[in-house]
């Protein structure tokens, strides 16, 4: 009876835990303004409906939204907001889908955090009717000339090493990310180039096939220029796909990376203050301490020191339980920050290799197109000083691809065929014994060759 109360319990809790799902229906534009239209359910007491349709806020005020989150909620590790544009300069349309795919991972980002959800400006934020401004304005810790003298202090003593090594590791991370985002784009800029050089080849191919006055070789010429043309279009086409796949995503982590490296500065920086507020107890103890061994003790003068010490010991009480919670948080989300980033490297290197895989063939294919003008310039088809065979084809689509089993196109020569016997190979194989013995031995050097 008790076990059943508390698989009960248990269900129980689980049907009432938080959620808050935003998804994103439409982003509008309106010149250089992103407008982002979405749709809101949650169950979150606060809000004044379990669903909100068709909330509209702009690019701008998402911006103002996390940078608010991130300053108010110092034991979460907030994402920075996805550009709104990509670095390949695409199309309208194509800017938007981006954009849409991107904002919505960010979005299932800060509705996966618990506390982020009850944040109070979050309601504001969904709520508001007109241009959604932060309602409580708050400032970073430290900022400007002191932030930087406390970073030159160097880092606190920290009883805490997996986040005291963690911040060196991102702050290489975010280096390393940005100087690779560089290099890509140094790449990207050579494969543009590339682009237009090999345009301008294929425009010349084609002047040449115009005083070509041989039909096989100016049919040819004319064939190798539109060919190259088309090569010069596909490496524009690989070049954006780079920039959105490496450059958007490594910048993209590079900017995620100083995030968390700025919410772990804070950390260090809340320390510090604890330990600044410790030793101004400690003084007041000691000044007490003195007071009580003077000849003449002035009242009014203890109360004072008393009064001062209570508000010290209370601000320091709040700042170990603020520490605490600050660690805690941080330990888990940090945790969850490595994976996330290290999913994001893997997902975009898996989908660069497939589009690169995809640009790789159909780059063969383009250059298989202009073998049949090639090889039909003349009757030997310009093999015959290799000492190959040519048979002359009659239709261009007699030649197979050579993106087949049945062999290379290109040389006109079948592969050769795997003479091993199949049924020995695949007996000798099925053996799970780390040693060969003697019957696999026979087994494997009696195969016959034919």
């Amino acid at each position: 009876m008790g076990q059943n109360t508390n698989v009960t319990n248990r269900n129980r809790t689980e049907s009432t835990k938080s959620y808050f799902c935003p998804i994103i229906k439409a982003i509008e534009r309106s010149g250089k303004i992103s407008i982002i239209r979405f749709n809101v359910n949650t169950n979150i007491q606060r809000f004044r409906a379990p669903q909100f349709t068709d909330v509209r806020r702009t690019y701008d005020e998402f911006l103002k939204l996390r940078k608010h989150l991130s300053i108010s909620n110092p034991e979460c590790l907030v994402p920075p907001v996805p550009p709104s544009t990509t670095s390949a300069g695409l199309a309208l349309e194509e800017e938007t889908k981006y954009l849409h795919i991107r904002m919505q991972k960010w979005l299932d980002i800060i509705s996966e955090n618990p506390i982020l959800i009850h944040d109070e400006e979050l309601v504001h934020f969904i709520e508001c009717h007109f241009g959604y401004s932060p309602v409580v304005q708050k400032d970073k810790p430290a900022s400007g000339l002191k932030r930087k003298a406390i970073k030159m202090q160097g880092p606190p003593p920290d009883d805490t090493p997996e986040l005291s090594n963690l911040r060196p590791i991102v702050k290489k991370f975010h280096q390393q990310t940005s100087e690779l985002s560089a290099k890509f784009e140094k790449v990207i800029k050579a494969l543009r180039n590339i682009s237009v050089s090999k345009d301008e080849l294929g425009l010349k191919f084609s002047a040449i096939a115009d005083m070509e006055q041989h039909s096989g070789m100016a049919n040819a010429f004319r064939k190798l220029g539109k060919t190259i043309q088309i090569i010069s279009h596909s490496y524009l086409t690989q070049a954006n796909t780079k920039a959105i796949l490496l450059i958007d995503t490594f910048s993209y982590i590079s900017s995620d990376a100083y995030s968390v490296k700025e919410t772990l500065t804070n950390r260090q920086i809340l320390i510090k203050e604890l330990l600044s507020v410790q030793a101004s107890s400690r003084s007041k103890l000691s000044i007490i301490t003195r007071l009580k061994s003077s000849a003449s003790i002035k009242s009014e003068k203890v109360d004072e020191v008393l009064a001062s010490l209570e508000e010290i010991r209370s601000y320091e009480q709040n700042l170990n339980i603020k520490l605490t919670r600050v660690t805690t948080n941080l330990l888990q989300e940090g945790r969850q920050w490595i994976k996330r980033s290290s999913d994001n490297i893997k997902s975009a290197l898996k989908e660069y290799t497939k589009r690169q895989i995809e640009y790789e063939r159909c780059l063969l294919t383009i250059l298989e197109s202009a073998r049949p003008d090639i090889r039909n310039i003349d009757h030997t088809g310009g093999l015959s000083r290799l000492g190959r065979e040519f048979t002359r084809t009659k239709n261009k689509n007699d030649i197979n691809s050579s993106q087949t089993a049945q062999g290379d196109a290109w040389s006109g020569i079948q592969r050769q065929k795997n003479h091993i016997n199949k049924e020995s190979d695949f007996r000798f194989f099925k053996r799970n014994e780390d040693v060969l013995d003697a019957r696999s031995a026979f087994a494997t050097l009696g195969t016959k060759i034919n």
